[in-house]
């Protein structure tokens, strides 16, 4: 009797520990899996309101930008176990009066998320959605690996005076865009960079900032000063002088030596008006070249750089509307000098793409519906993947921290 009572007592304990065990593991299991999935889930949402926004600024619609300022959730675990069972004294040959062990057991689990959203908006965030994108910025993105030319694309309205269709930086413009010179030079720099003809390299110099000062009167808290703000003074020879310089890294585009095909790096040179002798060429913003005439050479190249808003508007050309929307004239055709109808994929080419369908696509990398019809970016379309991977980048990099800003909505999902 002892030992029948003392198995069934061991085997509901061990039942026990192995259903706490078992919740006990299933929690973290459930924890890295949540963060898997909200991540995919904040990647689908910022990447459906970016593509929403570039398809409302082709219709001249208001873009709005939310900003998820916090995700939190909480986690339940509900479990028990239960043992139950009849010893009898006497158990029948023929299994009358058997022994009887019942065993059930209760696992619950719940989790409750809540999703806090902030308006983005504001002086400080539209200031930085208008103001040109620096220099450094670009210099950045193609370090970080970008292709050039996709950069200089995307992000300039001119190069060395070569317009890239600076007229595409705002609403869509009437009059077909002036980007022709432009596309010829980016594409031989592309062309000469993968032969090994051209590269864009990264170099360290020294940058004035400051007039000449007697270096009798510069103080050593000048000297302190100078070195926490990143700077240092410099003398010139034997010089009773000195200034304020500063080391940077820049962005410059170098010529090869030896060429293999000299003919088209001439011609490089000539589109953008670069001397034939020098081997580089400083990136730098065209404002530091105001008032060098066009015709002349000068060991820099300058950029007019878009602001953040232009290069939405920039790329919202490249949406396909629907030829009913087109019929119905909401929103704006352009059309070249001759009357003639302009085909924004000219301009976007290989850059961007985004299509548009009455009915829900397939195979899609995002989707987003307005205004009664689909717009997507195709899966298989790795250029356009690449330039809305880059816009991100971009966008984060030019808005910065999300700053609250009312009205702040959040939702509890579930639960």
């Amino acid at each position: 009797m002892r030992t029948c009572r003392s198995f069934f007592a061991s085997a509901g304990f061990l039942i026990a520990i192995c259903f706490a065990g078992t919740g006990c593991q299933l929690g973290p299991s459930a924890l890295r899996i949540g963060q898997a999935q909200y991540s995919d889930a904040l990647r689908v949402a910022t990447s459906e309101q970016m593509l929403v926004n570039l398809v409302r600024m082709r219709y001249r619609d208001l873009p709005v930008f939310l900003g998820v300022t916090s995700i939190a959730t909480q986690f339940q675990f509900d479990q028990s176990t239960e043992a139950l069972g009849t010893l009898n004294e006497n158990v029948g040959r023929e299994g009358l009066n058997p022994n009887v062990l019942r065993l059930s057991g209760r696992f619950g689990y719940s989790e409750k998320p809540t999703i806090t959203y902030s308006y983005l908006g504001g002086e400080a965030f539209l200031r930085r959605m208008l103001e040109p994108i620096a220099v450094e910025n670009i210099s950045l993105l193609a370090e970080s690996g970008w292709r050039a030319d996709r950069v200089l694309r995307l992000t300039v309205e001119s190069l060395n005076g070569l317009d890239n269709a600076s007229t595409a930086s705002g609403p869509t413009p009437s009059r077909a865009p002036v980007f022709e010179s432009f596309a010829d030079a980016v594409r031989l720099i592309r062309f000469l960079e993968a032969a090994g003809d051209v590269e864009f390299v990264f170099v360290p110099r020294r940058r004035q900032i400051s007039l000449e000062l007697p270096r009798a009167k510069i103080s050593s808290g000048d000297l302190i000063a100078a070195t926490k703000s990143g700077a240092t003074f410099a003398t010139t020879g034997d010089s009773d002088t000195a200034s304020l310089v500063v080391t940077r890294r820049v962005l410059v585009l170098r010529f090869s030596d030896t060429p293999t095909d000299a003919q088209d790096a001439a011609r490089l040179r000539k589109m953008l008006s670069l001397e034939q002798g020098e081997r580089e060429f400083e990136i730098v913003d065209a404002t530091e070249l105001r008032g060098v005439r066009r015709v002349e050479t000068h060991p820099k190249i300058g950029l007019d750089t878009r602001s953040l808003m232009g290069v939405l508007y920039f790329l919202s050309q490249a949406v396909e509307v629907p030829e009913r929307h087109s019929e119905r004239g909401i929103v704006t055709s352009t059309v070249r000098a001759d009357g003639s109808g302009f085909a924004w994929s000219d301009v976007l080419d290989d850059l961007f793409a985004v299509h548009s369908s009455a009915t829900k696509p397939r195979h899609v990398a995002v989707a987003v519906k307005h205004r009664g019809y689909w717009f997507y970016i195709n899966d298989d379309d790795e250029s356009t993947k690449s330039t809305f991977s880059l816009l991100g980048q971009l966008f984060m990099l030019q808005t910065g921290e999300v700053t609250k800003s009312s009205p702040v909505l959040t939702l509890p999902v579930g639960g």
